[in-house]
């Protein structure tokens, strides 16, 4: 940690006059590319800033168009070197900055994070700013220590006379494109690993959330032009950015979509990283604290109007408990507000969400299932076009309903009967698909023994979705969820490409190995291999001879 602080140190005193130095050269360019993106977008091709809540629409934000995307990658391309060449102690001190402007335009994102998701503002702040927060620092007091170069093979690499370091490179222009549900901390998530890591980004935000996209803009000025760059716009600028073509992707959001840009990626043989949600499972064991299980599950579904890729979509109980579970659950799960204004549950996002909720759910009823609470589309509160949509408890789901095939996205809770935990277990792995997956017991042994038989990318053991907000840990999934890890060590280590330093411990010798083979080379190589390959200490050393009876003759007749 001493060399990480000199190294900030340093970078305070360094780094100024380079990144002054680069926003002089860069600046004109940049102001250029905005401008032209603003001349270049015609009247229609505006993005409208939508409140759910109340069905308003209250700004507009230009779109950005392909060639604008073409400019910012250009640009980016430019400067990625020389943010590069700044050391990793110089960038963390450098991102700082990043994370004093969120200070000062806080008020302004949660209201816009807030009237353009429909999610309370308390959820804002504890939800999409905090755990962004979290990255920001997180990465500021380790990245240094992560990229350090690491020697490797210390032992055997001198016997094959060679001395051996990796070093931690960035790709180079990294293309982040963020959905819409948690705009702010999703889009951290996606850009400030890379950023650290040496990258330059070009970041495209969700289209349904415009506004939180300008604010990120903002808070991202403080650094040199073209780092980290913000283009706004719908599918087909995200296309152009998958084709521009970037160095790296980072996607975040659903399975249709991630294939077709690892479809796309695939023609430049671009590496993406991908995390493409899930309909992730809960199970409740014949020994678990009922009351906090309902509790957690009650958040894990509903938070952010099941808008969330976490989000419990599936709960499996024990049946010798379910009774019980499920009148728990039904008395907390009443006792939810939805506000106009704030409350617990907000609205959902935007109207696609709520078409699939309902129909998944219409779906659901007319194959049998029934729904415990809930279930009606607030139709008073959204004449006007609001989108509220009142949190569903539903049972009797059948493997043939879309609620069981399909990530609804929304705030429907399926609860599912089975006979014991093996049962549960069975079916989180073969129902569905899992980001995430929670197991509830008092027996915290137990409950660690069954998360490892799951087939997830992160489980709690009575909590769910908390790896989240964990920012020093992996996150992202298998399967049908995605590929590749965000957040923690290996976030950094995501967006680093590893170098292999390798530096002969012999300079001056020639190596065995080079040409030309002969009688004497053979044998010689036999005896090594049949050394390293015999089972016992005395077929060892009978083929040892055949080593160092040929080495000097091997080494006289080098080319």
């Amino acid at each position: 940690m001493a060399e990480a602080r000199s190294g900030g140190s340093n970078a305070k005193k360094t780094t100024a006059k380079k990144t002054t130095a680069r926003k002089k050269t860069t600046a004109k360019k940049s102001t250029t590319t905005r401008s032209r993106a603003k001349a270049s977008a015609p009247a229609s091709s505006v993005l409208r800033s939508f409140n759910p809540r109340t069905g308003e629409y209250s700004a507009e934000f230009p779109s950005s168009s392909p060639a604008d995307v073409a400019d910012a990658v250009a640009l980016a391309r430019k400067v990625a070197p020389e943010w590069a060449a700044i050391s990793p102690a110089g960038r963390a001190h450098i991102m700082k900055d990043v994370r004093h402007a969120i200070y000062t335009h806080l008020d302004e994102l949660v209201e816009t994070i807030a009237r353009e998701t429909g999610k309370p503002r308390t959820e804002a702040l504890f939800a999409d700013v905090m755990p962004a927060v979290m990255t920001l620092m997180y990465y500021e007091r380790t990245a240094a220590k992560f990229l350090r170069p690491k020697r490797v093979g210390p032992i055997i690499g001198p016997l094959a006379g060679m001395s051996s370091k990796i070093e931690w490179k960035p790709f180079g222009v990294v293309g982040c494109i963020t959905p819409w549900n948690y705009p702010f901390f999703l889009t951290f998530m996606a850009i400030a690993a890379p950023l650290f890591a040496g990258n330059a980004v070009v970041l495209k935000p969700s289209e349904v959330t415009p506004g939180v996209g300008e604010v990120v803009r903002k808070i991202l000025d403080p650094l040199p032009a073209g780092v980290a760059t913000v283009v706004q716009g719908a599918g087909d600028v995200g296309a152009a950015l998958v084709d521009a073509p970037c160095d790296k992707i980072c996607f975040i959001g659903s399975p249709g979509t991630g294939r077709r840009i690892a479809e796309a990626a695939s023609k430049h043989l671009t590496p993406v990283v991908m995390e493409l949600g899930g309909k992730d499972a809960a199970i409740v064991c014949a020994d678990a604290n009922l009351d906090l299980a309902a509790a957690g599950i009650v958040w894990g579904s509903f938070t952010n109007t099941g808008q969330t890729c976490a989000a419990v979509e599936r709960t499996y109980v024990v049946d010798s408990v379910a009774d019980e579970f499920n009148e728990i659950l039904l008395d907390k799960v009443s006792r939810l507000q939805q506000q106009p204004d704030e409350g617990d549950v907000g609205s959902l996002t935007f109207k696609n969400q709520l078409d699939i909720v309902q129909r998944h759910l219409k779906d659901a009823i007319a194959k049998g299932a029934r729904v415990l609470s809930g279930g009606e589309e607030d139709a008073a509160r959204n004449k006007d076009g609001s989108l509220w949509q009142k949190p569903v408890v539903i049972t009797d789901v059948s493997p043939d309903m879309d609620l069981s095939q399909q990530e609804t996205f929304g705030p429907i809770l399926p609860i599912f009967r089975v006979a014991d935990e093996e049962e549960a277990i069975r079916r989180t792995n073969e129902d569905s698909f899992n980001l995430t997956s929670s197991v509830w017991t008092r027996d915290q042994r137990k409950g660690e023994a069954i998360a490892k038989r799951l087939r997830a990318g992160a489980v709690g053991v009575n909590d769910h979705a908390g790896a989240a907000g964990a920012v020093w840990a992996p996150w992202g999934g298998v399967g049908e969820s995605g590929y590749g890890r965000l957040q923690g060590h290996l976030g950094l280590m995501e967006f680093s490409v590893p170098l292999h330093i390798g530096k002969s411990t012999m300079p001056n010798m020639k190596k065995l190995w080079w040409y030309p083979y002969n009688d004497a080379t053979r044998e010689m190589w036999d005896g090594v291999v049949r050394v390293m390959t015999a089972p016992t200490i005395r077929q060892k050393l009978d083929e040892a001879p055949k080593v160092f009876n040929n080495i000097a003759e091997v080494l006289k007749n080098k080319l």
